[in-house]
């Protein structure tokens, strides 16, 4: 699978000003263009979703000693 990079690019800087309300923040928006049937645009946000809370998965372990490491975010986006 192919990473999109406007999407990691997207869900970086989300993550980085917004935190853990990158992900609810996403959702919000996916469901809103689901429910408006704007089928492009939802799939951008369940990328941006997925990849924000990969994100947040590979931040976390490093502030917890023991914990194992997150997968790569590279292996599992959709374009």
């Amino acid at each position: 699978m192919k990473t999109d990079t406007d999407v990691l690019l997207f869900a970086t800087r989300l993550v980085d000003e917004m935190g853990e309300a990158a992900v609810r923040i996403s959702r919000v928006r996916l469901v809103e263009l689901t429910a408006a049937n704007n089928l492009r645009a939802a799939a951008f946000w369940r990328d941006v979703m997925r990849a924000s809370e990969q994100l947040l998965a590979q931040r976390s372990p490093a502030m917890m000693p023991g914990a194992a490491p997150a997968a790569p975010l590279s292996g599992g986006l959709a374009t």
